[in-house]
Formats: structure tokens, sequence, C-alpha cells
């Protein structure tokens, strides 16, 4: 992986990861993605009390859901997996969803990534990229949250296409948000 990357990896901290998902309420948005869904694997493992799915593709949030609770049923763990349609891009729906379900942390990974798909959908990707990130942490101010993860892209760090720029926005938006609560 270190070379593929050209960086070293970074392992999760075990402390951390335990304090903010065991027995926890999380939400994932773009639980259906490719990172969405590998991250709600990954959080599945930890042994939170209830993960929520959110997702606008239908047919990616049933996959999700199906292979999430047939992991849960392998490893017999004692959780609630909630699939739920919706956009990061409609506050007040996720807003009520982070209400209704008590959320803890919230890892946002809703966002368009294929750089082809985003530098031909342009007002798209920014619209979902930018004001997604936005809306979704006004929602999770609002609800107050206590623990809010961006899932975002090494192409942000010096952004030299439209995925990018989308991605280092939404993370300086979180920026500029963070001094208003201690929920981002």
């Amino acid at each position: 992986v270190d070379d593929l990357l050209s960086r070293h990896a970074v392992a999760p901290e075990d402390s951390l990861m335990q304090a903010t998902l065991l027995g926890k309420t999380v939400l994932v948005t773009g639980a259906g993605g490719s990172l969405g869904s590998e991250l709600c694997r990954q959080i599945l493992r930890v042994g939170p009390k209830i993960i929520v799915l959110l997702e606008i593709a239908e047919v990616a949030l049933y996959q999700s859901d199906k292979e999430l609770k047939a992991l849960a049923k392998k490893l017999e763990l004692d959780m609630d997996v909630v699939p739920l349609l919706g956009s990061v891009q409609d506050q007040l729906r996720v807003q009520e969803i982070m209400e209704r379900f008590d959320i803890d942390t919230v890892y946002h990974a809703a966002a368009y990534k294929p750089v082809p798909m985003v530098e031909r959908n342009i007002i798209e990707g920014a619209c979902n990229n930018v004001l997604g990130t936005l809306r979704t942490a006004k929602a999770a101010i609002g609800a107050g949250v206590k623990n809010f993860v961006l899932v975002s892209t090494d192409k942000a760090v010096s952004p030299t296409n439209v995925m990018g720029a989308t991605n280092r926005l939404a993370e300086q938006t979180l920026q500029a948000l963070q001094g208003t609560t201690d929920s981002i």
C-alpha cells in the first residue's frame, strides 16, 4: 500500500474507534458507495448499537443493507442496521434522521468521487460534494451530534481537477464551521 500511495498508511487508533463506535448509534452517509459500504463493514465489526445507512441510490442501499445484516448475523452481533433513502442535500431530512435515532457519530462518505463523472457534471458534483457536506454538517450541529468524520480523498490536498477541488472546499467548509460548535 505504501508504494501505491507514495506515503505511509496510517493505522486507525483502536481506542478512538472504540470510544466513538462501540455501543453507539452511527450514521454513514453514502452507505452504498464504494467507500461508504467498506466503512460500514469496518464500523459493524467494532460493535455499534445501531448503524444507520443513508443513501440516495435504492439498489446500492438495498445491497449494502442485505450484506451488513448477513455479516452481523454471521458475527453474532446484537445490533440494528437501519437503511434509509435520502439525500445529504436535504438538510431537514438528514437532521430529522439524526434526531430520531439520536446519532452519536456521523461518517460522511456521500460524495461523487469518480473524476471523469464529476468533470462532466460539475454543478451536480459541486452541489453534492460541497453543499451536501455543508447541509449534513449543519444538520449534525442542529441535532447535537458529538462526532463528525468527513471521508475525503488525497486528491483534495492539492486539487488538480473539479472532484479534488470540491472535496477540498468541503474540508474547508467543515473547518469554517468548527468554531461554531463542539459537534464538528
